[in-house]
């Protein structure tokens, strides 16, 4: 019985999606290969807090969640690329 409950416990851990990006290192990363440009970190962190808002108000799937997780986690936590990537699998998944 208790390795049933650390097995299912286990599983739903793994299971559950949770991404957190820090905005403010990345965009200092790309304001760095900008030249360092304080608009464009400025700019930047605008639409990564845009983007993080916009996740969170969007029902996806675990299967989604997770694969766009990864893209976002690519490019150095971006909750922009990440979004992108939700509403292209949404709209691919769509079209099956």
């Amino acid at each position: 019985m208790k390795l049933a409950a650390i097995i299912l416990f286990t599983i739903f851990c793994t299971t559950e999606i949770a991404y957190s990006y820090d905005i403010n290192a990345y965009c200092k990363s790309v304001s760095e290969v900008a030249g360092g440009s304080y608009q464009i970190e400025e700019a930047c962190r605008k639409m990564e807090k845009q983007s993080k808002k916009n996740i969170s108000k969007m029902t996806i799937s675990k299967r989604i969640k997770k694969y766009c997780d990864e893209v976002g986690k690519v490019v150095g936590g971006s909750y922009q690329i990440m979004e992108s990537c939700i509403k292209q699998e949404l709209s691919a998944k769509g079209r099956l």
